[in-house]
This record gives C-alpha cells, structure tokens and sequence, in this order.
C-alpha cells in the first residue's frame, strides 16, 4: 500500500512539474451521502482532495488526484446491545478527465481510479465517479455518483464537493 501510494504521489507531482503554464493545481472538500444496500451502514462520509488538470484543447483537461475519504458508519443494534463500529477510510488515488461544455461555465467530468483501503479489512477497490461540474477562475463544484467495487461489495454514494484552485 505505501508503495501505490508513492508512486500516485510522484505521478501528480510529476504531472504538475512537466506541464505547470497549462494546468491547474486544486484542494477540495466533499461530502458523500451513500444510497442502495450501503446506505444501511452509514449515512455520512467525508473527505479531501489534492488534484492537478492539465488542458489538453480548449474544452478537455485530464489529470490526477489523490485525497483521503471516510465513511462515518453507525453503530450496530442486535438484540437490544449496541456494537460500536469502526469508521470506513480509503485513499482515492484517480485519474480525472474534464470535458467543458462549450459557452458555459460547466463541465462533464470521470474520474477512475483505485481506493485504497485504510483500515483493517478494508481491501479498497475500483473507484468510478461520473459527475457534472460548475467551473470557474477560482471555483470547482461538484456533484456526482461515485461506485467503489471490490469481489461483489459495493459502496455507492451521491459526492457533492467544493475544490479551490490555486
């Protein structure tokens, strides 16, 4: 897991570095509000996002992120006892794509990537957000469906986010 997340860390760094008059450097906030079979375990997650774009035309930019998300999960009821349980944390490590709608200032955006699980018995997974974005000079808001998949288990949520660009 350190290993993925180096090398995640350095190909951002690096995307930034080759390329710094054309690209955009990004910090957000978000929150997650999971929906289907998940939406039993939590009702809340949280999180952070360090991202960089880079234009490829006028209308298209692609880049990288890497950021910190986790799941607030409710305490469990069985019989009358209540089970305290742990929180559900992952490492997004993505690739973003952006299309920019033309003579407007919003977007079609994906981002794919892998979540690395944090915590004991959190394998992590495929991460897929499909989403339409409001984007100005110093402003990114978001809103989406983000899936993370692993062997059958889903974590389904709706993302709504704010990043500010630098």
């Amino acid at each position: 897991m350190k290993n993925t997340l180096l090398i995640a860390v350095l190909i951002i760094l690096g995307m930034g570095k080759s390329n710094a008059q054309d690209g955009e450097l990004a910090l957000g906030l978000k929150s997650a509000f999971p929906i289907s079979d998940f939406s039993r375990y939590s009702s809340l997650g949280i999180g952070a996002e360090l991202m960089y774009l880079n234009s490829v035309s006028d209308q298209f930019l692609v880049g990288g992120s890497l950021g910190y998300t986790t799941y607030i999960i409710d305490d469990l009821k069985i019989l009358g006892q209540t089970i305290e349980t742990e929180n559900i944390s992952f490492l997004p490590i993505n690739f973003k794509a952006m299309y920019l709608l033309q003579g407007s200032k919003f977007a079609l955006g994906a981002d794919l990537g892998y979540a690395v699980g944090v915590n004991d018995g959190n394998e992590g997974g495929l991460l897929y957000e499909p989403k339409l974005i409001f984007n100005n000079n110093t402003l990114l808001l978001s809103v989406g469906y983000q899936g993370i998949t692993n062997d059958g288990d889903k974590i389904n949520s709706v993302q709504v986010g704010a990043a500010f660009k630098f």
